[in-house]
């Protein structure tokens, strides 16, 4: 039978009757958490695009800066930039002939240096102490 219906309710105990409250509370608990938890996740989400505004002006300036030092770069290693500080710190250089420049292509890897025994021996003691000597008499 419902609480409503019952005749006598004295008899009933304090916590037959708080029930219905509790369940009340506790639902508008659940609200209250989820409505806390879209505020702090809208919150969140602010802070990250504000994070990744900032991020992307400091890319904008740091690449604006690349820039700049590049063009600057260019610009003092043009072949009259130098000779001009050549000759005002009179430091004494002169152009290399054309015999005495080594052209690299781009592409180029130079090859590993060939192993010693010595290196062999760092690389793999194990192996080195493995092998036998071989003396000449």
């Amino acid at each position: 039978m419902p609480t409503w219906t019952r005749a006598n309710r004295r008899r009933e105990s304090g916590a037959v009757r708080l029930w219905p409250m509790m369940k009340l509370i506790a639902g508008f608990g659940v609200i209250a958490a989820g409505a806390m938890l879209c505020v702090w996740q809208h919150t969140q989400n602010a802070m990250l695009a504000r994070d990744i505004d900032q991020a992307r002006s400091r890319l904008q300036e740091t690449s604006d800066n690349n820039h700049r030092l590049a063009l600057q770069i260019a610009q003092l290693e043009l072949p009259q930039v130098l000779d001009a500080k050549n000759r005002a710190w009179q430091i004494g250089l002169v152009t290399p002939y054309e015999s005495q420049i080594v052209r690299v292509p781009a592409h180029y890897q130079p090859a590993p240096p060939p192993r010693t025994a010595a290196a062999s021996a760092a690389v793999h003691p194990r192996r080195a102490a493995a092998q036998p000597t071989s003396r000449t008499q």
